[in-house]
C-alpha cells in the first residue's frame, strides 16, 4: 500500500497536513499508472514551504518507522 500527504509550513514553526492521497496497492515498476497523488487548491501565490511524505507498506513485510520527506518552496499558500 502506498499513499502520500502534503504539509504546509506555518509561521508558528509547525507543519500542517493539507491533503492526502487515497491508499493504493501498486504493482512493482514505474510508470504513470503506478502513482498516488495528493492535491489541494491554492488560495494565493505567496511563496510557501511545502513537503511531501510518502508512506509505503509492503504487504507481508515489516517496515521501519522512517518518515522520508521531500521539501520545496512553491508559490502556493492554503488557508
Amino acid at each position: 500500500m502506498v499513499w502520500n500527504c502534503l504539509y504546509e509550513w506555518y509561521t508558528d514553526n509547525t507543519w500542517r497536513r493539507k491533503a492526502c492521497s487515497p491508499r493504493k496497492e501498486l504493482a512493482p515498476g514505474g510508470g504513470s499508472a503506478n502513482r498516488t497523488v495528493a492535491r489541494h487548491n491554492c488560495d494565493n501565490t505567496a511563496l510557501t514551504s511545502w513537503r511531501n511524505h510518502v508512506d509505503v507498506d509492503v504487504i507481508g513485510e515489516w517496515d521501519t518507522a522512517e518518515q522520508p520527506y521531500r521539501q520545496a518552496d512553491v508559490r502556493c499558500r492554503v488557508f
